[in-house]
């Protein structure tokens, strides 16, 4: 009798350690899910660059003499140029929010920011790329010969192309602007990207649904979030709108870009 209670509580002990580890096993499993879904991402450094508004043309004038465009219609209420780590700080998610939204491209490697304009949700980068992005859109400026335009009308939205070809892209824009929009439907940011010609300079224009949690109204300054959700279809013509409104901030800055 003895021995068969040894034998049992031998079994008895074993099977316990193997609960135990299976136990710790899932733990450790969840622990590294939980982990990667946290992962937070740091918002690259600032230049060292100065900006200020030009109040004649009203686009943003480095010291070093680069000219950025808003798009004209966007300055008209707002010309806040936020270009310092102090500035983002005063807001305690305003820089996990513009990392988490270059994050979205990870094929762009951010070197350095130069400046984030809230109420449009424009950050102004330099870059290079980590790996080739092929455009979703090219946006030119107007061609006479694309007749389907009114000329007022391609005067400030351009003319855009949706067909890419498979050869030659890869070099980078030269005249005209390339263009890629990527939604994260688990947060609801929507990103549009825009690399301009003959520059390491690209915009991310970050929208983010306002969840009303938190001190949402403290943790980011005012226009930062949409007060709308960007994952419900009946907001498509809205959404629909801005995007192709983002089309005069290309058209403007390629006017910079290009020679006459």
């Amino acid at each position: 009798m003895l021995r068969v209670f040894i034998f049992i509580g031998g079994n008895f002990a074993s099977l316990q350690n193997e609960w135990i580890m299976t136990k710790f096993s899932f733990f450790l499993l969840a622990a590294s899910l939980c982990l990667a879904s946290c992962t937070t991402h740091k918002l690259p450094a600032f230049s060292n660059q100065q900006w200020h508004v030009d109040p004649h043309s009203g686009n943003a004038v480095s010291t070093a003499g680069t000219e950025l465009a808003f798009g004209s219609e966007w300055m008209i209420t707002d010309t806040t140029l936020m270009q310092t780590a102090e500035q983002i700080a005063a807001y305690p998610k305003l820089s996990s929010h513009l990392a988490s939204g270059i994050a979205q491209f990870p094929e762009i490697k951010v070197d350095s920011v130069l400046f984030y304009n809230p109420h449009r949700g424009l950050l102004f980068v330099a870059y290079h790329q980590a790996k080739p992005l092929k455009p979703t859109s090219e946006i030119g400026l107007y061609n006479d010969s694309a007749v389907v335009y009114s000329k007022e009308y391609a005067r400030i939205f351009g003319n855009m192309t949706t067909y890419i070809d498979d050869d030659g892209w890869e070099i980078g824009p030269s005249e005209s602007v390339y263009s890629n929009v990527r939604y994260n439907p688990n947060h609801k940011r929507l990103v549009l990207l825009q690399r301009l010609p003959h520059s390491n300079i690209a915009v991310f224009v970050i929208c983010y649904t306002n969840t009303k949690k938190g001190k949402w109204w403290e943790n980011y300054p005012p226009g930062t979030l949409w007060n709308i959700d960007l994952g419900d279809t009946d907001n498509l013509e809205r959404i629909s709108s801005f995007l192709h409104s983002s089309r005069n901030l290309a058209v403007e800055n390629l006017k910079l870009a290009l020679p006459e």
